[in-house]
């Protein structure tokens, strides 16, 4: 396996650490830059994005990258489901209602949904799977996808219907992913704020910006538990390959969630329970052309 991490970084200070024709440019204030942890300008990307953060940034965002050879996909028993489709508006703009009270008051997770599903049919990708920005359990799935399920009998999940956010509230020909079972993330599965900053927790605080003009603002930051002691979310982000400790309900199954989310909540965004599939499924899904989808191997371990 290959794995490096694609960075966005400030134009702005990008000499500090890149060649300008390493990485490529997106437009006048973003460069794309892909690095290995292994590479020592790694870390340096985090040396100067603590260096900068009182006036700016150094990178905007990260996403870790993993390249399998076929060996490994043939041997690896299961799958983390990466949805690539993303939408708006969430379900809570569209009269979708959850209840509050049931969330954890730690961390916010958990907050159960008390109505279907209602979205803007206009909105939802031409995918076989999709989220709303909320993200949440607020994933959705076409027809063709109920239809595979069924025909090969892939154990593990149920749909629920979906509404449109109209008056008639019509029945769309999508449907919400509900998984049967829920299992525990292992403790070497690796969670964090950034691949820098693999604590639980911020602290809240102010800082001031410099615009581009001279002047300045400042913006606060309020304190956000991400590790929540209760154990109901594990973090704001997996730095990691998902690892998840055996149960004997895995026997059979094609297709389950993580008990634990991962996230931060705030306005319309939730945490989010991670999916996984069976090299079965997931090479159904290839086979049938499904949209929406990226896969990374997921390890169980038997703990």
């Amino acid at each position: 396996m290959k794995e490096y991490v694609e960075f966005r970084i400030n134009r702005e200070y990008a000499h500090l650490l890149f060649r300008e024709d390493e990485g490529v440019n997106l437009g006048s204030f973003i460069k794309k830059v892909n690095i290995a942890p292994t590479d020592p300008k790694f870390m340096e990307v985090g040396r100067l994005q603590e260096m900068l953060k009182e006036q700016t940034y150094f990178f905007s965002s990260y996403e870790y990258k993993r390249i399998y050879t076929e060996a490994e996909i043939d041997n690896a028993a299961w799958f983390w489901i990466k949805k690539t489709r993303h939408f708006e508006p969430a379900g809570e703009e569209c009269g979708t209602i959850y209840e509050e009270g049931t969330a954890c008051p730690i961390c916010g997770a958990g907050a159960r949904q008390t109505t279907p599903l209602r979205l803007k049919r206009s909105t939802i990708p031409h995918a076989d799977m999709a989220e709303t920005i909320a993200h949440g359990d607020e994933t959705v799935v076409s027809e063709k996808f109920v239809e595979m399920v069924k025909e090969h009998n892939l154990a593990g999940m149920a749909f629920d219907p979906v509404y449109g956010s109209g008056k008639q509230m019509s029945k769309l020909n999508y449907y919400q992913i509900r998984p049967c079972y829920y299992l525990e993330f292992s403790d070497k599965t690796i969670f964090g704020q950034t691949p820098f900053d693999l604590s639980g927790m911020f602290p809240g605080c102010k800082r001031e910006y410099l615009r581009r003009d001279g002047t300045t603002y400042t913006e606060v930051f309020p304190p956000e538990i991400y590790k929540c002691p209760n154990g109901d979310n594990a973090g704001l982000g997996i730095m990691s390959e998902p690892h998840i400790k055996y149960s004997p309900v895995l026997e059979g199954l094609d297709f389950f969630a993580s008990r634990q989310t991962i996230g931060g909540r705030g306005g319309l965004i939730r945490q989010s329970h991670l999916l996984f599939c069976s090299n079965r499924m997931m090479r159904l899904i290839k086979e049938k052309g499904l949209k929406g989808f990226k896969f990374e191997i997921a390890h169980i371990e038997d703990e």
